[in-house]
């Protein structure tokens, strides 16, 4: 069983490394799966009837001195037989469930146009500032699938969960930003069987089908969520609570995130192991004391058979009401097989135990290795165990032995998947899993097992987890403010981290074990890793993929400039936080020499308050000095210049005479070339821009550029020929969104570069551009990060 579930296991890992998964390549794949999967079974049937010489068989009998054959060598046959069995099984059944998402995208042929669906509401929809979000399972004769709908009109109609709907839907499949070290939000859509995302239209034909059903599930986790708000009214830790009962987080502000985040105690405020596991004993302790009062049951029924079935039956109506989720999911089956063991009175070994649960979370759920939560928690649990046969510390010394060597065995996780390491987990874990567990949960649970029963008595009880939780949040901000609290690590290669967790396993061996030491030194690169610098003369150049917007970075040998932070639409959208912060993170940059906003436009300065928040910024130049309020903020105008490890940087507009005062207009343009190249940053500049910079001395204005980022994305208003006969660039780069309404960039100018035969680059099919530009002559290198590490659930390009 434990050969054959990893090996399973290792099978599904194929999704990690197919690029997609083409409709032609059916017939191979069957044929890989039914060859691999003949070629497993008969070896496995070796094991179950070895080969015996023809002299032999007839002496093999009950009274025959001659010693049995020995087995060793077949045993060796039958374990490869399991390991290709399971590789085989595991990736042919990954395929098949990956092709079925897939497949429940929404049709192409349906972007941009209304459709008139029906569908169910499920998971409890989300009413913010900006309008009503909810996941619809559609159903209509063409289309099945889910999808993420938004309703912005004013006034929307009360969405419940589970209820049906009739709604005119102008939709488009799954789409995200791809950039280094962000957010793969078409991951996050893949693994959650989302096919696409849409908005409500105006129509009559919207309404209501049907009311949820009395059973649903998700009508009851909206009956509680709105029964805590209510209790709750005006708490901040209104969205904590809710969270805790029927995890539903968008009540939690971004704030509080942060401070979980970088005190690495997320897991306790949703609905985790921990807390399952908590309400199966709520169910096992009164069993035990029925049956301690009352004998005769056991000859009825054994103790543990009933403890385990009561804690199994809440466990999983806890998970019901955690909307049952795929991470729920995982956590409730690795519970149950544990039960399961004292169901059968037996005494299951821990390794047997983790196998089964892989097994069927696998089954459950063939994508789970896609997920960070999947990793975490079976690490997690696996060194639990490790530590608990290790053990030989008891007392309060053990619980904070166990602790830190968890934090210290996360790292490589942590850094893998999170490009963090947070030093005050230690610490904030051991104050926190005591509390959340043992005492705040208990009163939520409470709370929720009174609303229908005793309204005001649920009502304390829920206020009393708030107010814990106000003192928990108090306690866990000031951790999170400590100088050190968090450490952000670059993008470390997939080696290291492997080895990295070598070195942790074998720092923990037991004592006299040789090469204890080496462990180690195996960590070390998790500390000391820096991605490698460019050489003086030369520069980098990376445009990010942010959408309908612009955000960009230009690295020289030691010095950073970041021009335009794309767009900041919410609170919890804000491309600052979610793509160009990470990305500096990722890159080894610590503080920003210079941040350049070149006009007020949100898709262009809407991220810059959260870089200035999070980084040292030396200076701010802006067309405007109204853009950013709260730092000090000096104009670009044309003339000014810098030179930065031997690459030299000018801006070539807007200047002081200027005349038009549109914002577009007066957008910053910046120049950047070393002795052989050279980069155009256009920002939103339009015609009568380009017209006045056509007019201006070439000893003053030197337009001429191998690479232009185009003006304004490529819009109708811009990159008139003139201009682009001007540049003469070898590369356009056009950062534009996905299926944006203004269509950029227009079929016109895109047939203006056409004819010059300029090659046309767009960040929404490439994802973040690199381009390199060395010190000499050599060409320059570009990186198109979508193609490079296109994956089956991303989004296919035209390429």
């Amino acid at each position: 069983m434990r050969t054959f579930s990893v090996s399973f296991f290792i099978g599904t890992l194929v999704l990690l490394v197919l690029p997609r998964l083409p409709v032609m390549d059916a017939l191979f794949w069957g044929g890989y799966c039914l060859a691999g999967c003949v070629l497993g079974v008969l070896q496995w049937r070796r094991r179950k009837s070895p080969s015996i010489p023809l002299f032999q068989r007839g002496r093999q009998n009950s009274t025959s001195s001659t010693p049995p054959l020995k087995k060793e060598g077949l045993g060796e046959d039958f374990l490869l037989g399991k390991v290709l069995l399971g590789i085989l099984l595991g990736s042919c059944y990954a395929i098949w469930v990956a092709s079925d998402v897939r497949n429940a995208w929404l049709p192409t042929a349906w972007e941009g146009e209304d459709k008139l669906l029906t569908g169910t509401v499920v998971d409890v929809p989300e009413r913010s500032a900006d309008g009503l979000h909810f996941l619809l399972d559609v159903a209509v004769p063409e289309y099945t699938g889910r999808l993420r709908v938004a309703w912005y009109e004013d006034n929307t109609p009360d969405v419940r969960a589970g209820e049906r709907w009739q709604l005119l839907v102008r939709g488009k499949r799954p789409n995200g930003f791809m950039n280094p070290n962000g957010f793969d939000y078409e991951q996050w859509l893949f693994t959650q069987r989302i096919g696409g995302s849409g908005y409500v239209r105006k129509s009559n034909n919207n309404q209501r089908v049907a009311a949820a059903p009395w059973w649903e599930p998700d009508s009851w986790r909206q009956h509680l969520q709105e029964k805590i708000a209510t209790a709750l009214q005006g708490s901040p830790m209104t969205g904590l609570v809710q969270g805790l009962a029927i995890a539903y987080t968008e009540g939690i502000s971004q704030q509080q995130w942060g401070v979980l985040r970088n005190t690495g105690t997320i897991h306790l405020l949703a609905i985790s192991g921990l807390h399952i596991t908590m309400v199966a004993s709520l169910g096992i302790l009164p069993v035990w004391g029925i049956w301690r009062l009352f004998p005769m049951l056991y000859l009825w029924l054994p103790l543990r058979v009933a403890a385990g079935v009561s804690g199994g039956v809440l466990a999983t109506g806890y998970s019901l009401l955690a909307g049952f989720n795929i991470p729920t999911q995982r956590t409730l089956i690795m519970l149950l097989v544990v039960l399961a063991g004292l169901v059968w009175r037996r005494q299951v070994p821990f390794s047997v135990t983790m196998s089964v649960a892989l097994l069927l979370v696998l089954l459950l759920d063939p994508l789970a290795g896609l997920s960070v939560g999947f990793w975490l928690s079976f690490v997690t649990v696996a060194l639990l165990a490790f530590l608990g046969m290790r053990q030989r510390k008891v007392g309060k010394s053990a619980v904070l032995w166990m602790q830190l060597v968890l934090s210290l065995g996360t790292i490589p996780l942590a850094a893998g998947f999170f490009g963090m390491v947070s030093l005050s987990s230690p610490l904030a874990n051991l104050i926190a899993i005591p509390l959340v567990t043992f005492v705040v949960t208990p009163l939520v649970l409470l709370g929720m097992a009174l609303v229908g029963v005793w309204s005001v008595g649920a009502a304390w009880m829920w206020w009393g987890a708030a107010k814990l939780l106000e003192w928990l949040m108090w306690v866990l901000d000031w951790l999170a403010s400590w100088s050190l609290s968090t450490v952000y690590m670059p993008l470390i290669p997939l080696p290291w981290l492997l080895l990295a967790g070598l070195g942790f396993v074998l720092l923990w061996l037991p004592r006299g074990m040789p090469g204890r030491w080496l462990g180690a030194l195996l960590m070390l690169p998790l500390v000391l890793y820096q991605p490698p610098q460019l050489d003086a003369g030369a520069f980098r150049v990376s445009v990010l993929d942010v959408g309908q917007g612009l955000a960009s970075v230009v690295q020289t040998a030691h010095h950073t400039l970041v021009f335009d932070t794309g767009p900041k639409v919410s609170d919890s959208f804000d491309t600052g936080v979610l793509v160009v912060l990470p990305w500096l993170r990722g890159q080894g940059v610590v503080n920003i020499d210079t941040l350049m906003v070149s006009h007020a436009d949100n898709d262009h300065s809407g991220g810059a308050g959260a870089l200035l928040a999070a980084l040292p910024v030396g200076k701010v130049l802006a067309s405007s000095p109204d853009i950013l309020t709260s730092h000090q903020v000096d104009l670009c105008m044309a003339g000014q210049s810098w030179q930065w490890d031997g690459v030299e940087f000018s801006v070539l507009h807007p200047a002081m005479d200027f005349p038009d005062q549109k914002k577009n207009n007066r957008s910053c343009v910046l120049k950047i070339m070393n002795r052989y190249h050279s980069v155009l940053l256009t920002a939103d500049i339009e015609r009568i821009a380009e017209k006045w910079l056509l007019k201006q001395p070439v000893d003053l204005v030197d337009l001429r550029a191998e690479v232009l980022v185009l003006p304004h994305h490529g819009s109708k208003t811009s990159s008139s020929p003139a201009f682009i006969q001007a540049v003469a660039p070898t590369l356009g780069i056009v950062t534009s969104g996905y299926r944006n309404r203004f269509h950029h960039p227009h079929p016109d100018v895109v047939q203006r570069y056409a004819v010059r035969n300029i090659k046309l680059l767009n960040t929404v099919d490439s994802g973040e551009l690199r381009l390199d530009f060395p010190e000499t002559r050599e060409i320059m290198q570009v990186r198109e990060w979508r193609i490079e590490h296109q994956h089956l659930w991303n989004r296919y390009t035209k390429k």
